[in-house]
């Protein structure tokens, strides 16, 4: 099995990884960024139907690229934000290689280095950077008991009131994601708690 070779591999094709691809092709450093799904995949699939933008276009926005549709001053939905990525990284010509998950990486043994283990074969590379983001495992905390009966998701898992059974709901936590979820079901004619 022939090793692929790269300067640096960056893993995640969000916004950070297609930022890094940008910042390293200004400095002439040969890479690869490596998405498991589609550029944004998190954007498309991961978040509920009705996410914006937690800031305005302009304080989200790539250098010298506008969002199309949204104008500066509004909040971009999930879709278009996802979009605008697609846009940006084929604006760039940032190496985006898609469908390509990393299962390890590991330093090289007695050399400079590391060895990262993909679905598609092995890279190795001098340097890897991690743009893979912060909130990678849900965490649920562990309050409800098994069998009470009660529905306790992550907001990764939440998609739109619809999909939650009847009676009240607490919404735990208050950044952007509870907020938005808990005015959204306000919204939709249910009762709503906001722990913060």
């Amino acid at each position: 099995m022939s090793v692929e070779t790269v300067d640096t591999l960056v893993v995640g094709g969000g916004q950070a990884g297609v930022a890094m691809s940008e910042h390293l092709s200004k400095c002439g450093v040969p890479h690869l960024v490596l998405e498991r799904g589609r550029i944004a995949e998190r954007w498309r699939s991961q978040r509920w139907d009705s996410l914006v933008a937690n800031g305005p276009a302009w304080h989200d926005r790539f250098p010298g690229m506008e969002f199309p549709v949204t104008g500066p001053d509004g909040f971009p939905p999930k879709e278009e934000v996802a979009d605008y990525f697609v846009t940006y990284a084929k604006q760039i010509n940032a190496p985006i290689r898609c469908g390509v998950e990393v299962k390890l990486v590991q330093r090289n043994i007695g050399r400079p280095g590391f060895r990262v283990e993909t679905s598609d074969g092995v890279i190795e590379a001098n340097s890897v950077v991690a743009a893979t983001g912060p909130f990678q495992v849900p965490v649920i905390p562990s309050l409800v008991p098994a069998g009470a009966g009660l529905l306790q998701i992550h907001s990764s898992a939440y998609r739109n009131p619809a999909q939650l059974p009847k009676g009240a709901l607490l919404v735990v936590g208050a950044g952007s994601s509870g907020v938005q979820i808990a005015d959204e079901l306000q919204r939709a004619g249910r009762r709503v708690y906001l722990s913060v």
